[in-house]
């Protein structure tokens, strides 16, 4: 009885096959071709940290104030949510060395060191949703910069756009070129 039944599944199967060969069409479906590569595979497509950084002034000049304001509230949380989540870590980590130093496996010295680290943390993390909170509700006119300004002002304010920028850059520098931060990441007294 099985080998008959096994047979009556083939016979079955075949038919199946034979029905679903009459109803499909005749020709095979067309592939449409694949879309050209090229533009992908540009060099600054294939390394994205080669593409030229937008500058200071490019992006004044470049943006309403609108998209400037929403792009710095977006860098704002985005950097103050990732502060968040290094605190709570920071939080954890003194709990854990508080709990040792009850256990007098740590001095006292490690539980005052961790607990000031962990509120410069808090402190700055205050300051950046403060700077949040301050760019959401900052009144902007609609239009770029520059349509703001007189036409007789204009180069003045190019001007001064430029020396912006460039405090800006000169900035950068200074942090880029400091020295080594210490252990755990921490920067030497006085930059925080």
């Amino acid at each position: 009885m099985p080998r008959l039944l096994q047979e009556w599944r083939r016979w079955l199967a075949q038919q199946l096959r034979r029905w679903a060969a009459a109803l499909a069409p005749p020709s095979a479906p067309q592939l449409t071709p694949p879309p050209s590569l090229e533009p992908l595979l540009s060099p600054l497509a294939s390394c994205p940290a080669t593409r030229e950084p937008l500058s200071v002034e490019q992006a004044v000049l470049e943006r309403s104030l609108g998209v400037l304001r929403r792009e710095a509230a977006d860098a704002l949380a985005a950097l103050g949510s990732a502060h968040a989540l290094v605190s709570s870590a920071r939080f954890s980590q003194l709990q854990e060395v508080r709990q040792r130093v009850a256990a007098g496996q740590l001095p006292d010295e490690a539980l005052q060191t961790m607990a000031a680290d962990y509120q410069g943390w808090q402190s700055d993390q205050v300051r950046l949703f403060d700077a949040l909170a301050l760019v959401l509700r900052m009144r902007i006119p609609q239009g770029l910069a520059l349509e703001q300004v007189g036409e007789d002002l204009a180069p003045q304010a190019r001007r001064h756009l430029a020396s912006l920028a460039a405090e800006y850059q000169r900035g950068l520098l200074v942090q880029q070129f400091r020295p080594a931060a210490g252990p755990g990441g921490a920067q030497p007294d006085g930059e925080r």
